[in-house]
């Protein structure tokens, strides 16, 4: 006898099997706080669309490892990239920025929660 599965909750994320891998990539790079710091540096510019990769390479680690992940990010299309004779240009890929501000932008009552989460988690001091 075949197990069915219960309903899925009203609203719950459906994805495909594409997208859960696609997704799965995206969560192990940013798990790394070089890439997530990387990333948010790009969110965070005021000065126009994209920056030179020296503006945004101070991250406590060489420039030949910005680098690296910086390629890890634009693997994932969540930073693009132009090379503008020896200066290459990074900018966020195509609805990251937004995303990426509704995330980090959470209204008061909603951002309240992560330190309670995090307490009982046992995690260490708050994130960036």
């Amino acid at each position: 006898m075949r197990r069915e599965d219960p309903p899925s909750p009203e609203g719950e994320l459906q994805l495909s099997a594409a997208d859960l891998v696609w997704w799965t990539g995206v969560f192990k790079a940013l798990g790394d706080p070089v890439r997530l710091q990387l990333l948010i540096h790009l969110a965070a510019l005021r000065g126009g669309p994209e920056v030179p990769v020296h503006e945004i390479s101070d991250v406590g680690v060489s420039q030949p490892t910005v680098s690296h992940h910086l390629k890890r990010l634009r693997e994932m299309g969540l930073v693009g990239c132009r090379r503008e004779g020896r200066i290459v240009y990074y900018f966020l890929g195509p609805e990251v920025r937004s995303i990426l501000m509704q995330i980090l932008h959470r209204e008061q009552a909603e951002a309240g929660k992560w330190p309670a989460v995090r307490q009982a988690q046992g995690a260490g001091p708050a994130p960036l």
